[in-house]
């Protein structure tokens, strides 16, 4: 049976042009390798915040439009801590509920649901009431893939811990879910691939397009990153969901003999 596949790009953190990123890491070059070769296999590609290096300005959003025009698919986009929700709307022409840039695509066998868990100013996420009522009447009687920025889950440690999705919104979310078929519900902010069980389903965290980050003899660190995404699949029926990291790195890959 056909399958519907879609990339989960996150963190690309693309800065303006002539702007420095960490030294050693290419954002923008691992984002268009990205790009290239999700456009080849996916029906499109969900982007789920700090589009921007640091800030949101406009010659950030430049440079990442820039890069996010070579994918060939239509490219669907939530907002992180390190962007402009309003900026963004405006900029990328994204929809919107009551002001946030909350929305659903329809796709075979399921729908993608985006929620905006960006407050502008503040590091950690949060949904309101009447975010979590909107998703409860979307996810109503179809299976879905529930996409934002901050993490529902706990990775370990308080450095990452206290900027995910704050914990009121956490249990408002997890009686939401709880109450319908979601394949999973799926965040980035961490820069590192997490897995663990939410509300009767999975919570997700993406790797970084841009770097990946840990801690190393007890101090904050980053390694440089990969063109790496989150691939999220099922049969276009809504059965048989798969989620997987997908690393696009030819010289890693040898042929069987």
């Amino acid at each position: 049976m056909p399958r519907t596949v879609i990339a989960q790009i996150s963190d690309t953190h693309i800065p303006g042009r002539g702007e420095a990123s960490h030294p050693g890491a290419d954002p923008v070059g691992n984002l268009t390798v990205a790009l290239a070769h999700a456009s080849q296999r996916c029906a499109g590609v969900v982007i789920t915040g700090d589009c921007a290096a640091k800030a949101g300005t406009d010659t950030e959003y430049s440079a990442f439009a820039e890069v996010i025009a070579t994918a060939t698919v239509p490219v669907w986009l939530a907002p992180g801590n390190h962007d402009d929700s309003a900026k963004m709307q405006r900029l990328f022409n994204l929809p919107s509920v009551n002001g946030r840039c909350d929305y659903v695509v329809d796709l075979p066998g399921g729908r993608l649901v985006v929620l905006d868990s960006s407050r502008l100013g503040r590091e950690d996420g949060s949904l309101d009431e009447s975010q979590t009522a909107w998703l409860d009447e979307q996810l109503a009687g179809r299976r879905s893939l529930v996409v934002m920025h901050h993490p529902c889950i706990r990775v370990g440690g308080l450095a990452f811990d206290s900027i995910r999705l704050d914990e009121d919104s956490v249990r408002r979310l997890a009686s939401v879910v709880a109450r319908h078929e979601v394949y999973a519900v799926a965040a980035g902010h961490a820069h590192m691939s997490c897995f663990a069980a939410f509300a009767g389903t999975q919570g997700m965290i993406a790797p970084s397009c841009a770097y990946e980050f840990g801690m190393v003899d007890g101090k904050f660190s980053y390694q440089l990153g990969e063109p790496q995404y989150l691939e999220h699949s099922w049969s276009t029926d809504g059965s048989n969901y798969l989620a997987r990291v997908v690393t696009v790195e030819p010289s890693l890959w040898c042929t069987m003999r």
